[in-house]
């Protein structure tokens, strides 16, 4: 990095921090105060009016919510950390956010300089002096330790470029604390010439569209996958745009979820285990998929064996993909294309409308038309069903049913998650949101603080299961605190339901370690079913609470917790023996994948 003379200043380290913070228009920095971070602190105390310091109780939370941030607003916010246990706990976190492609600035405190190698208080030094760098560089796209006031200008916007361009992820930044403390000549760079200026959205070569084209109008049976790239890339306008001049129908991933309105005539829903039916069976069937941002993990493609959710290669796939290495990582593929996928929709519906003529897919439509009545016919009665305990379905149409349209709906991980998935309608775009590469439980339970910093005015809900809440319980604390008036809907099955259910399906209903009991004295899963009050937890941290027992309760209690505009927990006790329907299935080998509970495995 060059400098001109003329621009060199002598600052602290932490000021060079701030300073630069401000320059990127940064609302918020997230965290919590170690000795490692005060001194970064105490340079944020006269900019408090312009970025405010948000801590919640611990750092997987801080970071949490930065990722959700990240993911409403595709603006990347600092995460302030002490030494030793606070980058530790914030591990987490950044695995959650690059595996799913968001991103924010993790900013740990380490050891001072001159203690390198001493194994002073909170050091990680056994292998390697100061070396928290190699904990976190499996889930960061770079790591910086800066050792000196001039390093630290030199690596923000290096940072910022990181995480913003090509596929997003998390960068980690870490700092001695005496240099937070110690002046230094250095210029304080200028975000503008680093990532606003790069132009990384490259599109395909022409023959590559034209064989998109040409195969998907050859196609008998085509269908387009949206991953969860389509929201990276913000294609959702130029997905709908191409969908509809093809009239070819959609799908997507979990990831993906949102990314054409689920009321679209076009719209099949969600592939996977635990997916919709109609799109399982159309990914069965289909001859040709044009995917889009999607990575084939296990959970979305029935652990890979044919005939659950595909039948590759025999279906033939033309992959677009940011990343390169996610091209044909888990199935061959008749066209990967390495770009960026609104700019390959723009490409592709520029050529579409100068070629003119599409595909003929009525037959596929009649098909597609049986499979979507099939499951209509399934749904429908849950959505007025009375039954006692809850069912998990039903309270989920309530929910939608009384939440506004534009309400952003974060899913925790467990079985809440695939019941958001099978039963929660997205019509907005940008409104659903989980984790799904690494799948941190809590991710959501904080996540949905994150959404209320970066849209206040929205109605923000979180679904979770009982276990994900009682991971980040604080935070309705630091909602209270924060006046982040956020709305938690607590699955309450007295389980970690997912692996109960696994247990079940695998194990033959050998049932430990999953149950939520009291201890008898003999074995400690033979005593009564025993929570928390979740309600008064969330009264004594100042927010409000309910418990939910008769379904008939559920919408009015909803309704109720978004008008107070006061962080609300609402308790549901629902049916504990109701599994989610199994529309394909997940492989735990090597026992044999469990069968659909609706549909069957077909094999065109």
């Amino acid at each position: 990095m060059i400098y001109t003379s003329d621009r060199l200043g002598k600052y602290k380290g932490a000021d060079v921090v701030c300073e630069y913070m401000l320059k990127e228009k940064i609302p918020y920095m997230l965290g919590y105060a170690g000795h490692g971070a005060i001194g970064l602190l105490d340079a944020f105390f006269d900019k408090q009016d312009t970025i405010k310091i948000v801590w919640p109780r611990i750092e997987t939370a801080a970071g949490f919510m930065a990722d959700a941030y990240f993911r409403v607003t595709k603006v990347p916010l600092p995460v302030y950390v002490s030494t030793g246990p606070g980058p530790a706990l914030s591990t987490c976190a950044v695995a959650n956010a690059y595996y799913d492609s968001s991103a924010f600035l993790l900013i740990t405190g380490q050891v001072t300089s001159d203690q390198f190698d001493s194994g002073a208080l909170q050091e990680p030094y056994r292998q390697h002096p100061a070396d928290f760098p190699s904990v976190v560089r499996n889930y960061v796209k770079h790591s910086y330790q800066a050792t000196t006031v001039h390093q630290i200008a030199q690596f923000l916007p290096k940072a910022f470029k990181l995480m913003q361009t090509g596929r997003p992820g998390p960068v980690h930044l870490e700092v001695p604390y005496d240099i937070y403390q110690t002046v230094g000549e250095t210029v304080i760079p200028d975000p503008e010439g680093w990532a606003d200026s790069i132009s990384w959205r490259n599109g395909a070569e022409p023959a590559a569209i034209e064989t998109v084209l040409r195969k998907l109008k050859a196609a008998k049976r085509p269908l387009i996958l949206a991953g969860g790239g389509v929201h990276v890339s913000d294609a959702r306008e130029a997905l709908q745009k191409f969908a509809e001049y093809m009239n070819i129908p959609v799908y997507t991933s979990l990831m993906g979820k949102g990314a054409l309105p689920d009321s679209h005539p076009l719209h099949l829903g969600v592939c996977g285990c635990w997916g919709h039916y109609p799109a399982v069976e159309a990914a069965r069937n289909a001859d040709v998929i044009l995917v889009l941002g999607c990575r084939f993990s296990d959970l979305h493609t029935a652990s890979w064996q044919p005939g659950f959710a595909y039948n590759i290669p025999a279906t033939k796939l033309l992959q677009v993909d940011i990343d390169p290495s996610e091209i044909a990582r888990n199935y061959p593929v008749d066209l990967g294309i390495v770009a960026d996928i609104k700019t390959v929709l723009g490409q592709l519906m520029e050529k579409a409308k100068a070629d003119g003529g599409k595909g003929e897919y009525s037959m596929w439509f009649e098909e597609l038309g049986g499979y979507k009545k099939q499951w209509d016919d399934f749904v429908t009665p849950y959505k007025t069903c009375d039954e006692n305990p809850i069912d998990p379905r039903r309270l989920i149409f309530d929910i939608r049913k009384v939440a506004p349209a534009d309400a952003i709906m974060f899913s925790d991980v467990g079985n809440n998650q695939p019941w958001i998935e099978e039963f929660w309608s997205s019509d907005k775009p940008g409104t659903h949101f989980t984790a799904g590469g690494f799948a941190a439980m809590g991710f959501g339970v904080c996540g949905v603080l994150g959404a209320k910093l970066a849209k206040p005015e929205t109605t923000c809900i979180n679904v979770c299961g009982d276990g994900g809440f009682m991971m980040m319980p604080h935070a309705v604390a630091t909602a209270v605190q924060y006046n982040l008036p956020a709305v938690w809907i607590i699955m309450n099955n007295y389980a970690i339901g997912a692996i109960r259910d696994l247990q079940r399906f695998y194990f033959g209903g050998r049932q430990i370690g999953t149950s939520f009991q009291t201890f008898k004295g003999t074995k400690y899963h033979d005593g009564e079913l025993w929570n928390p009050d979740f309600a008064a937890m969330a009264k004594s941290m100042g927010g409000e609470g309910v418990r939910i027992e008769k379904a008939a309760d559920i919408a009015p209690a909803v309704e109720s917790a978004i008008k107070s505009q006061k962080p609300t927990v609402i308790d549901v006790i629902i049916n504990r023996d109701t599994p989610v329907p199994l529309t394909s299935t997940w492989q735990m080998p090597p026992i044999p994948p469990a069968l659909p509970t609706f549909g069957k495995i077909k094999i065109r």
